[in-house]
């Protein structure tokens, strides 16, 4: 089905222009709660509290969550900025890598550069 450019502008317009959910309406997964609390626990950890307290207190909170899960999920936080850290990491290699070789090779195929000693 093809849709009219004027309809799609229409569309992004009005998109541009709806008002912001009240935060009392958005909801969140667990998984994103316990991303966005994820100092607060470090914060409670630090202080003493076990995954297992920090559970018990998030439950009796309102953010109901067993310990496995809550342990799951912060790892899932750590893998996804170590993931991220080392693709970063790769790019910068790989560029470094190719700069190196490009100084190392002669600069077009085929030929060759005559040293100073040499006899021509």
């Amino acid at each position: 089905m093809s849709i009219k450019i004027e309809t799609l502008e229409a569309v992004r317009e009005k998109m541009k222009s709806v008002p912001e959910v009240a935060k009392e309406k958005r909801t969140v997964s667990k998984q994103e709660s316990i991303k966005e609390l994820k100092r607060e626990i470090e914060a409670m950890q630090k202080k003493g509290y076990t995954l297992d307290d920090i559970a018990k207190f998030m439950t009796d909170g309102g953010i109901q969550i067993t310990t496995p899960t809550l342990k799951s999920y912060l790892q899932r936080t750590k893998t996804t900025k170590t993931t991220t850290q080392r693709k970063e990491s790769k790019k910068t290699e790989s560029s470094t890598e190719t700069k190196t070789d490009k100084t190392q090779q002669p600069e077009t195929k085929g030929q060759f550069k005559v040293n100073e000693d040499s006899e021509i």
